[in-house]
């Protein structure tokens, strides 16, 4: 194995070309930004004050309430409206031809004709996606929107079907019932069941059906609150529309037929019964529908809602959430309009925004930047430009200097590692379960011998690119580059629970990117690449190890020994190298992770072990 000087490689990360440009010489005269605010501000408050707050305090509650009460109810009311607009129809069609079969007017016996009702209807109502018909028997026929067509179908030996049919035949009048999961369509479907009552005999039953993707679509696009945000729960936990999320969603199944609140990619939807939630007083109780206030991470929300019965077997929460600061700025430009005579005002308003766009946007900017900073995301983070106002282009300065620091510093320093320090300030060792992993390359110490130095830095630095990113992806902290060899672990600094699957997945992704980058290898005519890795699971010290001058967070014990020796051990059992990636595990990490498969090699002697180790092949 070809080793690389410690002083050249070290626990140095493939390097990535920083983003960051220099900042330009030129001198610029700037302001301090104290003096413009003092002047420019101090004058146009002390003025707008005087004249408008009187009034503002006055009238702002009221207006308050009367614009928010206004159009929480219109925004309410028209989703009422564009639901029942959207369901109902459903209702009516198998309504009218259950009513058809019953006065004797269509007869069911004869096919032609009720396959021209039933085609009649679904063409009739967009939202429908099947009608069907279905006899005591369970027998029946259904139009269907996909295939603008009959089908007939026989359910008779299906007992949930039975049981559907005999809940439908107890009752006197159609209702909807319950959200179904269809594993065909890969869809969830709302369903109208109207019983066919003839001669006060149960001769059968009508069902329309909606396709929740239908409900989404429809109710997404009549979406009428700006700055609104509609959503529709089923029960009290479930969630059947979120607006701008379009269906189909992955993860449901015939026990998770709509996504679980704490499933939904809405971060404030997800909270609304959050028990640190407050009743919005300045409704009161004049309303038609409930409502609340939540605080959430600093940004105030209200939420506006009713209930809904009679669509399904669980109610509906039909409603909104709004962003309290929204409901302010709307209020804002009200006053603004009120008192639009005033002049002084009209004045005082138009300095202030042009001088507080200029003093905000290199505020802003640096915000922005700084947000992403504390993300770890420095290469997605550009140099911020000078400015005319002293402090902030002081500021810029500095916070260009870190920029660069930082861009270095990350090549050096896991994140996850960075990440924890945020948090807790501390990285102290303590005793884990965690899964190391050792990868190698087989024969490169002859390959290198043949190359350039240059040439060797190229290789290794795209061959551990290729490597940290597979590793990166599932969570994983390298740990060192020794030569051309890796060693990473899952488990810390993050607690994580599936470690060990972690790893074997890494694993996975680590061979189908060197196989892959191997074909691009043969085509330019170079020496491919093949690979051993070994991994195992067990107990560990991790955390800082070193001098007081001099730390470095990595993991110590017999696990780190072991999973050496496992990839070493590939040696053993694969002499000639054949497969581009050679993975084994350790029966302790098999265990750990029973979803992944692996086919059993045996039992072994290792270098060191006293015991034998059962050996998995990963495939």
């Amino acid at each position: 194995m070809y080793k690389i000087p410690a002083y050249a490689i070290g626990k140095q990360r493939p390097f990535r070309r920083s983003k960051i440009s220099p900042s330009p010489r030129k001198p610029i005269r700037s302001l301090p930004i104290a003096t413009v605010l003092a002047v420019s501000f101090g004058t146009l408050v002390v003025i707008t004050v005087v004249i408008v707050l009187g009034i503002s305090l006055t009238s702002g509650l009221t207006n308050t309430r009367n614009l928010l009460i206004d159009k929480a109810s219109t925004a309410m009311e028209s989703a009422e409206n564009d639901l029942t607009e959207l369901l109902n129809p459903a209702a009516y069609q198998t309504q009218y031809i259950a009513k058809l079969i019953e006065e004797g007017k269509l007869d069911i016996n004869d096919q032609d004709q009720l396959r021209g009702y039933l085609l009649a209807a679904v063409a009739g109502t967009p939202q429908i996606s099947t009608l069907s018909f279905v006899g005591p028997t369970l027998q029946g026929m259904a139009s269907s929107r996909d295939n603008q067509n009959i089908i007939t179908f026989d359910e008779s030996r299906d007992p949930v079907a039975r049981l559907a049919i005999r809940e439908i035949s107890s009752r006197k009048k159609g209702s909807w019932g319950q959200l179904i999961y269809v594993p065909t369509l890969k869809e969830t479907i709302l369903s109208f069941r109207e019983p066919v009552i003839q001669d006060g005999q149960f001769i059968g039953a009508l069902i329309a059906t909606i396709t929740v993707t239908t409900v989404n679509n429809r109710m997404n696009a009549a979406q009428s609150l700006t700055n609104g945000k509609r959503f529709i729960l089923y029960g009290r936990d479930h969630v059947l529309l979120q607006q701008g999320i379009n269906r189909p969603v992955s993860g449901l199944s015939v026990d998770n037929v709509v996504p679980k609140l704490e499933e939904v990619e809405d971060p404030v939807l997800r909270k609304i019964w959050s028990a640190e939630r407050q009743n919005l007083d300045l409704l009161g109780d004049s309303t038609a529908f409930e409502s609340h206030y939540l605080e959430i991470e600093d940004d105030g929300y209200i939420f506006i809602y009713k209930q809904l019965d009679g669509y399904s077997d669980e109610s509906f929460t039909l409603g909104y959430w709004i962003r309290d600061e929204d409901i302010t700025a709307e209020l804002r430009r009200l006053v603004i309009a009120g008192i639009a005579g005033l002049v002084i005002m009209l004045l005082s308003a138009v300095v202030a925004i042009i001088i507080g766009r200029r003093i905000s946007r290199p505020v802003l900017m640096l915000s922005d930047a700084s947000r992403q900073i504390s993300n770890l995301d420095f290469q997605a983070v550009t140099s911020l430009p000078r400015s005319r106002f002293t402090e902030v282009n002081e500021a810029n300065e500095a916070y260009n200097a870190m920029l660069r620091g930082l861009s270095w510093f990350e090549t050096y320093v896991p994140k996850s590692l960075v990440r924890k320090l945020m948090e807790s300030g501390e990285a102290n060792s303590e005793e884990r379960i965690v899964t190391v992993m050792f990868t190698d390359i087989a024969g490169f110490t002859p390959q290198a011998e043949s190359m350039e130095t240059e040439e060797v830095a190229n290789f290794l630095n795209h061959h551990f690119e290729l490597v940290t990113s597979c590793i990166e992806a599932e969570g994983g902290t390298v740990d060192k580059f020794i030569g051309d060899a890796v060693m990473a672990f899952w488990g810390a600094p993050e607690i994580q629970e599936d470690h060990a699957a972690r790893a074997c997945r890494a694993a996975k992704a680590i061979k189908e990117a060197i196989v892959s980058d191997n074909k691009k290898r043969r085509e330019e005519d170079l020496t491919e690449v093949h690979m051993r890795i070994g991994i195992h699971t067990g107990p560990l010290v991790v955390g800082n190890i070193g001098s007081a001058g001099r730390l470095n967070y990595t993991v110590v014990g017999d696990t780190v020994n072991t999973a050496q020796r496992m990839e070493q051990h590939g040696k053993t059992l694969s002499p000639d190298q054949t497969e581009e990636v050679f993975i084994l595990m350790t029966d302790a990490t098999y265990k750990a992770a029973p979803d992944i498969n692996a086919t059993k090699i045996g039992d072994y002697q290792l270098k060191g072990r006293r015991d034998p180790v059962t050996i998995y092949q990963l495939t």
